[in-house]
């Protein structure tokens, strides 16, 4: 079986003027990658014990993107939590200490354009990254901005999450 190779430029610890070079290897069946190797012993994953780029409340009405943002943060080693609406963050944040919330500036009942000012009065020291998927998104994302959000993004850049949260955690 033959086995094709890809190169790829990487900048090296952030500099973009010195990259390396790196050999992308295609994926091969687990058959092949691991033969008789399986066993039932544990294997501590270094990443699962010591996940924490930072703590992140997510809120959202929609559970499908609750459910992208949390897969998206924990997988670039974030803890996440969950709200569906604003009572129910605001009694999460007087539970526990969080670093940054991600917040959808519409939902039903009480939205994150009303929630914004008030989440930087209570909690001034949580960054805010507002997102919204609506129609006029740029329009609540502006407001949000105004408001005291300390970042934006529209849902449909939900990629760019984890680079977004980085720069607003290290301000």
């Amino acid at each position: 079986m033959a086995i094709h190779t890809q190169d790829l430029s990487v900048p090296a610890h952030g500099n973009k003027s010195n990259t390396r070079a790196l050999k992308v290897l295609p994926s091969l069946p687990i058959s092949i990658v691991m033969g008789h190797e399986v066993t039932e012993k544990p294997f501590p994953c270094p990443a699962a014990v010591a996940p924490v780029n930072g703590k992140v409340l997510v809120v959202d009405d929609d559970q499908h993107f609750r459910v992208l943002a949390r897969t998206i943060l924990e997988a670039a080693g974030f803890e996440v939590i969950e709200s569906q609406d604003i009572e129910q963050c605001l009694w999460q944040l007087r539970q526990q200490a969080v670093d940054a919330v991600i917040l959808d500036m519409v939902m039903p009942g009480r939205d994150g354009i009303e929630a914004v000012r008030e989440l930087k009065q209570l909690f001034p020291e949580i960054r805010i990254v507002a997102v919204s998927g609506a129609e006029q998104s740029d329009v609540y994302l502006s407001v949000s901005a105004h408001l005291g959000a300390d970042a934006s993004l529209e849902k449909s850049r939900v990629s760019a999450l984890c680079p977004l949260l980085r720069v607003v955690l290290d301000r």
